[in-house]
C-alpha cells in the first residue's frame, strides 16, 4: 500500500507541500498537478484530494429528466464516481432566463465548482453555453458533440451512430425507412436524422420527404405515425430516434394489424432496458449512459484541478445490437 512518502517521492515536490496540499492549502499549480498525477498513480486515498479542496458539481439536467431513461442512467454514473471520489452533486433543473439568474450568482470563493450539462433543447443549451464561457467556468456536457473549440464534452458520435444502424437496414434490403424526429428542438434530433440523411447517401439511395418527418412535439409526433401507417405506401422499415419511440412504433402499427418486422421492420437507439423485453425484442444501437456519466466527473475534475486544461473532448464507442425487430 502506497504511502505518503511515496507521493512525495514520485511527485517530486517537498513533503511540507504535499502535507498543505492535503490539508486544502492553495499550493503552486505546477506542485498541485505533480501531487494529483502521483496520488492517481499510486491511488493513494485520492478521495483526500476532493474531499479536502471541496469540490462540487452542479449538475445541469433537462426539465423532462425523468422521461428518458437514458438520463437517469448518466446520473447514476454520475453520483457513482462522485461517492468514490468524495464529491458534493447538486442536481440543478433551470431553463430560460432562470438559466441566466443562476449563473449570474455563481460564486467559486469557498469552493471549487464544475457544472455538468444534460439533455437540453437548443435554446437552453445555447444559453448555458454563453454562460459558462463568458464566466469560464468548468464544465462539461454529456452526450453532445460540439465543434467549438472551448467546449467540453463526453458523447458518443450520434450521427455516426444513425448511419449505422439505417446502414444495416439498407444493407438488408430496405430503402423505405421512415424516421420523425424534432431537429429544430434538439441537437441530438438532428445529429441522427443527419446520419440517416448520410447513410442514404452513401448507398446512392434518395431521401423521400414522405418518410423523413421532422415535428415540434410528442401529438404531432404520434400524429404523424398514424399517417405513415395509414398511407398507401407503407415504408418496410422505421427508424425510431430512441428506443421508446422505436415501441411505440409497433404497438400502433400493430393496433393497424401490421407484424413487426414481417410487415415492417423497426429499430431504436439507446438500448435502454425495456429494449430486451420488448416484443419482439428491439434492435438498436448500444449507447454506455452510465459509462459517459463516470467519465464526466473524472474529466470534469480534471478541468477543476489542473488551470493548465482548459478543454477535454471524448467520443465513447457504440454498438449495433441485432433482435427480433429487424
Amino acid at each position: 500500500m502506497a504511502t505518503i512518502e511515496d507521493v512525495v517521492k514520485k511527485s517530486g515536490v517537498s513533503r511540507s507541500t504535499v502535507f498543505r496540499f492535503l490539508n486544502g492549502s492553495n499550493v503552486r499549480a505546477d506542485a498541485k498537478k505533480a501531487i494529483i498525477q502521483a496520488m492517481e498513480e499510486l491511488n493513494y486515498k485520492t478521495e483526500l484530494i476532493y474531499k479536502h479542496h471541496s469540490i462540487s458539481i452542479d449538475v445541469s439536467i433537462a426539465k423532462n429528466f425523468e422521461g428518458f431513461q437514458g438520463f437517469t442512467e448518466i446520473v447514476q454514473g454520475i453520483t457513482q464516481r462522485a461517492d468514490e471520489k468524495g464529491i458534493r452533486i447538486n442536481l440543478v433543473r433551470h431553463t430560460g432566463d432562470q438559466i441566466l439568474q443562476d449563473y449570474e450568482r455563481w460564486n467559486t470563493e469557498k469552493e471549487l465548482k464544475g457544472v455538468i450539462v444534460i439533455g437540453k433543447n437548443k435554446e437552453d443549451e445555447k444559453l448555458e453555453m454563453e454562460m459558462l464561457r463568458s464566466k469560464k467556468i468548468p464544465h462539461i456536457f454529456v452526450n453532445r458533440v460540439f465543434e467549438e473549440r472551448d467546449i467540453s464534452y463526453v458523447a458518443v458520435d450520434l450521427k455516426q451512430a444513425a448511419y449505422d444502424i439505417v446502414n444495416y437496414l439498407i444493407q438488408k434490403g430496405h430503402q423505405k425507412i421512415a424516421v420523425i424526429g424534432k431537429p429544430d428542438r434538439l441537437k441530438v434530433d438532428e445529429d441522427k436524422m443527419e446520419g440517416y440523411r448520410e447513410a442514404f447517401h452513401k448507398n446512392d439511395i434518395k431521401v423521400s420527404d414522405e418518410y423523413f418527418c421532422s415535428v415540434q412535439d410528442s401529438k404531432e409526433w404520434e400524429k404523424k405515425i398514424h399517417e405513415i401507417l395509414s398511407s398507401k405506401e407503407l415504408p418496410t422499415a422505421y427508424f425510431g430516434i430512441c428506443d421508446s419511440h422505436a415501441i411505440k412504433f409497433m404497438h400502433i402499427a400493430e393496433s393497424y394489424g401490421y407484424k413487426v418486422p414481417e410487415d415492417i421492420a423497426v429499430v431504436g437507439m439507446d438500448d435502454v432496458e425495456i429494449a430486451a423485453y420488448s416484443k419482439p425484442t428491439l434492435t438498436t444501437i448500444h449507447i454506455p449512459f452510465q459509462k459517459m456519466g463516470i467519465l464526466a466527473v473524472d474529466q470534469l475534475v480534471q478541468l477543476i484541478m489542473d488551470e493548465e486544461i482548459c478543454c477535454t473532448k471524448t467520443i465513447v464507442g457504440h454498438t449495433l445490437i441485432e433482435r427480433s425487430s429487424s
